[in-house]
């Protein structure tokens, strides 16, 4: 073979070759029918309406042919959206009667959805109602009978392609049956679809379609199980559950047959705790299932009335406060609660969700000395009452008291013990004190926490509730006792002054015919310490001491009526409280 037929063998093959390549590339990018989940009808204005499942990244084309003409009538783009899409083509395109064919490709020309419709009006009128039996049954008119068949099909979301039901029924059927046991509750977006074949081919065109939206719920049973607890001002109720129910309402009554009212509703357990119930009262309880969809409820049939005899228990503890017990530890105390037989004392440190029980008790104070000094702390009081086995706790707890022991001592501690303090009291011609004493750190904490100041380093206190004259040496906020003693403050007639006084003067004694008093110290106006009354001779005239018995003079053994006259200074500070 010579150069020259070399060069036209050579010239064949590589013709022949891009020949091959071309076909291959066409071949490559001719899309492929892909099968998606949609929804295919025209609708009562006669426009094509396709909703598919999104099968494209790059976005569409399509194309609408009349393949009677074979006259291309539509074509546009269509974008992508992660999703249902919806073509809905208008009227003034498409001629009656008439054979169309969508084609929907997708833009990498790799697949490609293909739609026969048909724009006869099949439909003169569809409904679809729910039947006493929980059934459904959707009824049409036909208005072109070239249709071969009709498609009820059932939604769930007006934005759904998936069927949950679909009955495909013959040209002369008006209507179609659904049986309860293929629904539940639920808005349904259900449509009636008119199906054909054209020229006696067997592809399949969708018609003329009607959508309804179609809210389906059953009534639900009668609740069953209903049991109520009684409880502290309340009441806990359980039940069965009831298929298909959306929720519960719960009734109450203080009559078995009659005057029910709502206690709750929108009930979504099958457990619910009713409060605010008065101790000593008999309440019935009804529940009721609903079902709900859309815009559809249906009420059941309300239960067997149960009943709940509400104990009386105790109520909320009152009164708890801070104090500090014998041991100068912190300590709770509270005021006892009637129906109360014990107490629980419950605790949650600031970073927890829930209270503990620190400790039950049957006292009505307890130490908080286990306590770690640093850490805060809220801290409650609940009563509980006890009535045969059963135990109640009361529906109130107490008020939160929120502390740190350190840091609250170091604040307190003078003012809780200064708290303890009491004035003299009067009721007609009695005067109401006591024969206890303060005890020194008492003392010393109320004359310092009250701030009291003193022209000399002495300060000198008239407790007329312990009738007692404390002294004190130091200065303000650091006063420490040097000496206390029993004393007689003025009567109930003949009240003692009270209020911030000073030493203002000094007489050796008052003297008269048969008696005298000695070493009075003058605190306000002609009121002042001094010795009980006296004989002249030196004796007691009148020993009183310990409880009111002056005329408005301190009353002091010889003792230490001398010790003020001698050792406090004109000036000196005197508190009468």
């Amino acid at each position: 073979m010579n150069k020259k037929h070399l060069g036209i063998v050579a010239l064949f093959i590589l013709c022949f070759s891009f020949a091959l390549a071309g076909k291959s590339a066409q071949a490559a990018t001719t899309p492929q029918e892909t099968s998606v989940s949609k929804i295919a009808y025209v609708d009562a204005s006669g426009r094509l309406v396709l909703k598919f499942a999104d099968f494209s990244d790059a976005g569409y084309t399509y194309t609408v042919t009349n393949e009677k003409t074979g006259a291309k009538t539509d074509t546009a783009q269509l974008a992508s959206k992660k999703g249902v899409l919806t073509v809905s083509l208008g009227q003034q395109l498409y001629s009656a009667k008439t054979g169309y064919k969508l084609i929907l490709t997708s833009k990498d020309n790799t697949k490609k959805l293909t739609v026969h419709y048909y724009t006869g009006k099949a439909l003169g009128s569809y409904s679809i109602k729910q039947k006493s039996n929980d059934s459904v049954k959707a009824s049409w008119t036909v208005s072109d009978k070239i249709y071969t068949g009709y498609s009820l099909e059932l939604y769930l979301g007006g934005n759904s392609t998936v069927a949950q039901k679909r009955i495909s029924v013959g040209k002369t059927a008006a209507s179609a049956s659904i049986a309860s046991s293929s629904l539940k509750n639920a808005r349904y977006y259900t449509y009636l679809i008119g199906q054909t074949t054209l020229n006696n081919n067997k592809t399949v065109y969708y018609g003329q379609g009607m959508l309804k939206t179609f809210d389906y719920v059953k009534k639900p049973a009668k609740v069953k199980g209903v049991k109520a607890v009684p409880n502290a001002n309340a009441a806990k109720l359980s039940w069965n559950a009831v298929s298909n129910a959306s929720y519960y309402t719960v009734y109450k009554s203080t009559k078995s047959s009659s005057g029910y009212k709502v206690a709750k509703s929108k009930c979504t357990s099958t457990s619910l705790k009713i409060k605010g119930l008065t101790g000593g009262k008999k309440y019935y309880f009804k529940v009721v299932a609903v079902s709900q969809a859309g815009g559809k409820t249906v009420i059941g049939t309300q239960s067997n009335a149960v009943l709940a005899k509400i104990p009386v228990v105790a109520g909320q503890v009152r009164n708890v406060q801070l104090t500090f017990d014998s041991k100068k530890n912190l300590a709770l105390t509270w005021s006892r609660t009637a129906k109360a037989t014990s107490y629980h004392i419950l605790y949650k440190k600031a970073a927890d969700s829930k209270y503990k029980i620190l400790i039950k008790t049957k006292k009505s104070n307890y130490s908080l000395a286990k306590l770690k000094a640093d850490t805060k702390y809220n801290i409650k009081v609940q009563a509980v009452t006890r009535i045969g086995n059963k135990v109640y706790l009361s529906s109130k707890t107490s008020k939160v008291i929120t502390v740190t022991p350190r840091q609250y001592r170091d604040k307190n501690y003078n003012k809780l013990l200064a708290s303890q303090v009491r004035s003299i009291g009067y009721v007609g011609n009695k005067c109401i004190y006591t024969t206890k004493k303060y005890s020194t750190e008492v003392k010393t904490a109320f004359v310092n926490y009250k701030g009291y100041s003193s022209k000399t380093k002495y300060l000198i206190w008239i407790s007329h509730y312990t009738q007692q004259v404390s002294i004190f040496e130091g200065s303000k906020g650091k006063w420490k006792m040097i000496r206390t003693f029993i004393c007689a403050t003025g009567t109930a007639k003949n009240h003692s002054p009270r209020g911030v006084f000073k030493i203002t003067y000094k007489e050796k004694g008052w003297f008269y015919t048969s008696t005298k008093e000695l070493y009075v110290t003058h605190y306000k106006g002609r009121n002042s310490f001094h010795t009980r009354p006296l004989w002249n001779n030196g004796s007691v005239q009148n020993p009183t001491i310990g409880k009111p018995a002056s005329h408005g003079c301190v009353r002091c053994y010889n003792q230490d009526a001398k010790y003020i006259y001698d050792k406090m200074p004109i000036g000196t500070t005197v508190v009468s409280y």
